[in-house]
């Protein structure tokens, strides 16, 4: 078992890390400030407010353009392009200034979170949005090298998914903005012997736009139930850098610690630290009705009880695709792998338990859907979504695919 002063010192390895990032932002606070063109901002307002967006994108730009790093006119430029049917470009605009995690996958429900947050956000008041979705779902056990062994494959239960949450932002200076999300998940499985899954997300962090780019820090973690009393927590210290490249692209680079924790029970020995650094490139077209986004990951584990397959090294990418064939209909298409590799050597129990080997796993995750808007603030969801999750030790391996349809309403 790890030492409990090399646990300290792998911590105090991330909040030094984290030192810098705090420095950074306190460096930043001195950035000098131009001077704001109030003339072009009121225009701006005044425009968005008539129903003139294209008219409105032009004030705030020039607004922009004597203060790179003006709050309002970022907002007000987001909110011109939301009006616009641009979703892509008002999202890389709005997350200048604001970041709200744990969001829909596709863009328009997207800029409908940013868009309802900006509109209030220059009164100085909290800026809320609100959720709730459900609906019904099929998940069905592919077949793979573990069904083989066991069998199980062609299982399938129907389940209830429950899905509610918000956000908001505040301005804490005429710079900085605080952000919050909290988003919990439930299933509900018609399988008495299958658990019921349940899953509180949350994301508090401190945002400040540099000219087009973004610097944020904050802690994020979730805490999720994964049955017979046994829970997982994860918490963690996290800092993100955005580039804006103009209209069309972004770039964000982020740094994280975190502890995934599970206190008690027979999975305790997964109990691990991570360290990650991830990249994302986000780049729209097609006049901000089409978008696709690239990404990377690399990572390391350590693990602080007696994990069977020890330390872990990972890597992986991702990418995702967004189509709004009308302000009422996108469609959203997106993928993950990521490779496992540990360090220590375990029996591989079903092939010869006299064989140890290092355990490698391949991840794939694949995933699309549609959302057609039918009323204000009401969205129909159809999602269908592959995992394939392949190992050098037969039985780890597992393949799932489900299929769902879900009403969302968002205030």
């Amino acid at each position: 078992m790890r030492s409990e002063s090399v646990r300290v010192r792998d911590w105090r390895r991330g909040a030094r890390t984290l030192a810098l990032v705090v420095a950074a932002v306190a460096g930043l606070a001195g950035h000098a400030m131009a001077a704001p063109d109030e003339a072009a901002l009121q225009r701006g307002r005044d425009l968005l407010a008539a129903g003139q967006p294209a008219e409105a994108k032009q004030a705030f730009q020039a607004a922009l353009d004597a203060d790179p790093g003006s709050v309002e006119a970022h907002l007000g430029l987001g909110r011109a392009y939301y009006a616009m049917g641009e979703y892509a470009r008002a999202v890389i605009e709005f997350r200048s200034v604001l970041n709200l995690d744990n969001l829909p996958r596709d863009l328009q429900t997207q800029a409908e979170a940013y868009d309802s947050v900006a509109a209030e956000y220059t009164t100085g008041a909290w800026s809320p949005f609100f959720y709730g979705e459900t609906g019904v779902g099929v998940y069905r056990e592919n077949s793979s090298d573990s069904t083989d062994l066991f069998g199980g494959a062609g299982n399938h239960d129907t389940f209830l998914p429950v899905r509610a949450g918000g956000g908001w932002s505040k301005s804490v200076t005429e710079r900085h903005s605080f952000n919050g999300t909290l988003d919990y998940r439930f299933r509900w499985y018609d399988d008495k012997d299958r658990r019921n899954d349940s899953d509180l997300r949350w994301n508090f962090n401190l945002a400040r736009p540099v000219d087009d780019d973004n610097l944020r820090f904050g802690v994020r973690g979730r805490v999720s139930y994964r049955g017979d009393g046994n829970y997982r927590n994860d918490w963690g210290l996290f800092g993100t850098y955005e580039l804006g490249f103009g209209e069309n692209d972004r770039v964000a680079v982020t740094g994280e610690v975190r502890e995934r924790r599970y206190p008690s029970g027979p999975l305790r020995s997964r109990t691990r630290d991570i360290a990650q650094l991830t990249a994302n490139w986000t780049h729209s077209l097609n006049d901000g009705r089409t978008s696709f986004g690239l990404g990377g990951s690399v990572g390391q584990e350590w693990s602080t009880q007696e994990r069977i397959d020890g330390d872990a090294s990972t890597w992986g990418f991702n990418g995702d695709f967004n189509h709004s064939f009308s302000n009422t209909l996108n469609f959203f298409l997106w993928f993950a792998y990521e490779n496992e590799g540990f360090d220590e050597e375990r029996p591989d129990f079903t092939t010869d338990e006299d064989l140890l080997v290092q355990r490698t796993d391949d991840l794939w995750y694949l995933g699309g859907g549609l959302v057609w808007t039918f009323a204000p603030g009401w969205t129909l969801r159809p999602t269908v979504e592959y995992d394939y999750e392949d190992s050098n030790i037969p039985a780890l391996t597992y393949s799932k695919t489900e299929v769902w349809l879900t009403v969302r309403k968002q205030l």
